[in-house]
């Protein structure tokens, strides 16, 4: 999932597809587009909110598995007319031990599925806030001149070598600005890579041996 940063805006949600991950790209227009796009997303401002309270459900088969740091945040900044990097950040996330508040995740959760939780480390948390503070201090015309993504990646690996069927998975984002989790895509399909006629068709989703 690809949030362009920062500031309240329209947003529209697209999967793409990485070997072996789900890729969510959360789109922001301009404040000016047309309201047919409006979500429970746009209460979300990644420049305000509240990194310790940053939340990613995945919802997936029990036949799946979420390896070790499989569930990331990428944090990019650019300057807007020339492309160039300003800041660059990687945060792997880490599973919550006592999630609170899945109700609604859970009751869509099927006989053959778990739900895990991740949330953004404590040690990253105060570097985060430092980066949302940096930011909020520029003035208005060096944000209007810089445009940013949130990348939220989750990896899936099959428990089963030899598993050919669907390998479905969901995934939901919780801030300090919902109430509740909110959907970001329903029963994506990880086998769902297109051939590329390069290498062949080939299983995109790999055993979790061999990516230990």
């Amino acid at each position: 999932m690809e949030i362009q940063m920062f500031g309240p805006a329209l947003r529209r949600t697209r999967p793409f597809l990485r070997v072996n991950s789900l890729w969510l790209v959360l789109v922001l227009t301009l404040p000016a587009a047309p309201a047919v796009f409006a979500s429970d997303l746009d209460s979300f401002n990644p420049a305000t909110t509240d990194p310790s309270k940053f939340r990613i459900a995945v919802r997936h088969s029990e036949r799946l598995a979420v390896p070790q740091g499989g569930a990331r945040v990428k944090i990019l900044m650019t300057d807007r007319q020339t492309g160039q990097v300003l800041r660059e950040k990687e945060v792997l996330l880490k599973k919550a031990v006592q999630p609170n508040r899945l109700e609604s995740v859970l009751s869509e959760r099927r006989t053959d599925e778990q739900v895990s939780v991740y949330r953004i480390p404590e040690q990253e948390v105060a570097e985060l806030r430092a980066l949302q503070a940096k930011y909020l201090s520029l003035p208005q015309t060096r944000k209007d001149n810089m445009a940013g993504s949130l990348t939220i990646d989750v990896a899936g690996c099959k428990l089963d070598p030899e598993d050919n069927g669907r390998m479905l998975i969901s995934t939901y984002l919780k801030t300090s600005e919902f109430q509740d989790y909110v959907p970001l895509e329903m029963d994506f399909d990880l086998r769902n890579v297109p051939d590329t006629g390069k290498t062949g068709r080939r299983d995109p989703v790999q055993p979790c041996q061999a990516m230990n």
